[in-house]
């Protein structure tokens, strides 16, 4: 990490933008030419203005991750944002990070916003923004929980992953038949393996694994692994059933790979 000279003073301006289309009004430019704008006068003495070019939905960002260890190095004194939206994914996120940057003493300052955290008059504001994004963020999640009962009411998988060998088409779920071979030959080999029972289940995947490269058959582009298998065995879409929280219905809308009677007789053996 940079190592920044400690200054209880330091001002510095941080702009974003998601890609380089972003229209006129928002650019780097404009954001960096307004915290200038705003120093000047304001008579602050600003030591750097910092420019990102990143997805305000990525939690990684490098530029805002070298300024969050400054905030907790306690190395700078106030941060000036173009929009409070510019530091985080969420409206919820950006207070978020207010509130880090408070708890180190350091000042935000939204320009477009007219925020600065070091008077009770934005603190106000910034409490209820708080208490809009808290409830929104529960809704949402409400909203959400709603949608996967109303999937799962309805025998359908309420969460957004689907299994290998399936793939999404016009909004429905459908059998990808490039991988429905790859899917029929693990359950036929597992089941002949579970009839050997001299051979333990370690050596059982580790024949099957061999077996699979041996053919070729590869799971998204890499050589199988033995939690591949595993998934894949214990899944019962590939019967035609859904299984969530616990809970298994024997019908769904999805079409199968393998039958009832052979995914049960793989997965007793």
């Amino acid at each position: 990490m940079e190592k920044h000279k400690d200054n209880k003073d330091m001002v510095i301006g941080y702009c974003r933008i998601s890609t380089h289309k972003q229209s006129k009004g928002s650019s780097l430019d404009y954001q960096e030419q307004k915290v200038y704008d705003y120093c000047k006068l304001n008579d602050l003495s600003l030591v750097q203005v910092y420019q990102e070019i990143d997805s305000g939905g990525n939690d990684d960002r490098l530029v805002l991750s070298t300024i969050k260890q400054m905030i907790q190095d306690k190395v700078i004194k106030t941060l000036i944002v173009w929009k409070i939206d510019r530091l985080g994914r969420t409206m919820l996120g950006s207070l978020q990070f207010i509130e880090l940057c408070k708890s180190n003493g350091v000042n935000v300052i939204s320009i477009s916003d007219n925020i600065n955290t070091s008077n009770e008059q934005s603190q106000l504001m910034l409490n209820i923004l708080l208490s809009i994004a808290t409830e929104e963020r529960r809704q949402i999640k409400q909203r959400c929980s709603f949608g996967r009962d109303m999937k799962w009411n309805d025998n359908r998988l309420p969460y957004p992953s689907i299994p290998y060998g399936y793939k999404r088409k016009n909004n429905n779920i459908v059998i990808d038949k490039s991988i429905q071979p790859i899917i029929e030959y693990i359950f036929r080999k597992f089941n002949l393996f579970n009839k050997m029972k001299n051979i333990t289940k370690t050596k059982r995947t580790q024949r099957l694994l061999k077996l699979l490269n041996r053919k070729g058959y590869t799971f998204n582009g890499n050589d199988f692994k033995w939690w591949n298998l595993r998934d894949i065995i214990s899944n019962p879409l590939y019967c035609g059933m859904v299984r969530w929280k616990g809970e298994l219905k024997s019908y769904s809308p999805y079409e199968p790979m393998v039958s009832k009677r052979l995914f049960n007789q793989v997965n007793q053996g």
